[in-house]
């Protein structure tokens, strides 16, 4: 009896370390992770401030802001070269817009549907998703 006990007490730990929580290291390596992405977006701003006009930066930023809000990061990686999921660095190139918003909006292969629930949000980020070629 006292091994079921162990044993559940370990499982339950292992859950909830795996949901995150509202630690302080929680919240320094979210800040850390913020810090270091609105470095990263800031670059991005003045490359695509330069190529594009004020609207398509600011629905860029809408995008990049998603994408780290919406736990992709905890898959698609940091600099979206991958982690337990795919990289999207070239997502661009092997997927048109249409298949992007399907594959946000009903999710497959480990990917779980409805991430990201605010439209604005999705129309950015799948056109922001879609010029992202790897080049």
């Amino acid at each position: 009896m006292k091994k079921f006990w162990l044993l559940m007490s370990f499982a339950m730990v292992l859950v909830l370390g795996a949901c995150g929580g509202d630690s302080e290291e929680a919240t320094d390596e979210a800040t850390t992770e913020e810090t270091t992405m609105e470095e990263s977006t800031e670059e991005e701003t003045e490359e695509s401030t330069e190529e594009s006009d004020s609207a398509d930066a600011g629905d860029s930023e809408l995008a990049q802001e998603a994408y780290q809000q919406n736990n992709c990061m905890s898959c698609h990686g940091e600099d979206m070269e991958g982690a337990s999921g795919p990289a999207l660095t070239d997502v661009g190139s092997r997927l048109s817009e249409d298949e992007i918003r399907t594959t946000i909006e009903e999710g497959g292969n480990g990917m779980p549907s409805g991430l990201v629930s605010d439209e604005e949000e999705l129309d950015a980020l799948v056109q922001w998703l879609s010029t992202q070629t790897g080049e």
